[in-house]
């Protein structure tokens, strides 16, 4: 299996996802090409991972044995259709770009191309989160293995109908949106409480590493541990009683109803 990558596009999501193979052993220096117009993010890229990184990946593509389009969605048509020229059936072209389905790709690089979809891990520096999956019929069993070892190098993998991308997008790829504004939010209150912001942030840190430990390890639905913490009459019910009235839950549901609503737009 040739296990060269070009990656057309040096932008964060392609960093992000250098970094998880590199960190798992999943591929090294040698198999890595970056095609970036910027030279000051190549020089980057270079200097921190060592890969090469070129304005012009033309020969590497050819020699490829997977080209990710990592670029934003209005430049997915340019690139796919440049790839056409260079790129052969046994290529393995995998995009990350939110909303360009399989069948615009195929319509841009050929029906007879290996296709496949990624909505990587946005928490890969973690190794935490999920990545999102789905592939056309091209693809073989040696091409999924492939597959599978780049997307599991960046933390946990969901394989899922495309129809469900647009959803997995917005529920959990903008995820860490809702945990970052509440943490946020805790850490100031621990500044109003008394605290110094250090001490805050620190305490918030370790309550919601310890929150989402115990619950992987124990399988317990959120609810359960909250109701083991609320004595009668007690600090933690009256805590609980001024989120319910703030309404906390109806807010975090419309938030991520208008996060599906607004992927679902893009055709």
């Amino acid at each position: 299996m040739n296990e060269k990558i070009v990656f057309c596009g040096g932008g964060n999501m392609t960093e992000g996802i250098v970094r998880g193979l590199f960190k798992n052993g999943a591929s090294s220096a040698e198999n890595i090409v970056v095609s970036e117009i910027v030279p000051a993010r190549c020089d980057y890229l270079f200097k921190t991972y060592g890969i090469t990184a070129i304005a012009d990946a033309t020969e590497a593509i050819k020699e490829a044995g997977m080209v990710v389009i990592s670029v934003k969605p209005l430049q997915v048509a340019g690139v796919a259709k440049e790839l056409k020229k260079l790129i052969s059936d046994k290529t393995i072209v995998m995009s990350i770009a939110a909303g360009i389905t399989i069948e615009t790709l195929v319509s841009y690089v050929g029906d007879d191309k290996k296709m496949v979809r990624m909505m990587p891990n946005t928490l890969s520096q973690s190794g935490n989160g999920y990545s999102a999956v789905c592939a056309n019929g091209n693809i073989n069993s040696a091409d999924k293995n492939f597959v599978a070892k780049i997307a599991d190098a960046l933390g946990q993998t969901l394989y899922i109908p495309e129809d469900r991308f647009n959803i997995f997008t917005a529920f959990s790829c903008t995820g860490p949106l809702w945990l970052y504004k509440t943490m946020e939010a805790l850490i100031d209150a621990g500044v109003y409480s008394g605290f110094a912001r250090a001490e805050a942030r620190d305490m918030v840190i370790k309550n919601m590493l310890g929150v989402a430990q115990v619950l992987d390890i124990t399988g317990a639905h959120p609810a359960a541990k909250v109701d083991e913490m609320t004595s009668p009459a007690g600090i933690t019910i009256e805590a609980l009683k001024a989120i319910q009235q703030g309404g906390l839950a109806g807010v975090i549901m419309d938030s991520v109803d208008a996060a599906v609503r607004k992927a679902n737009s893009f055709k």
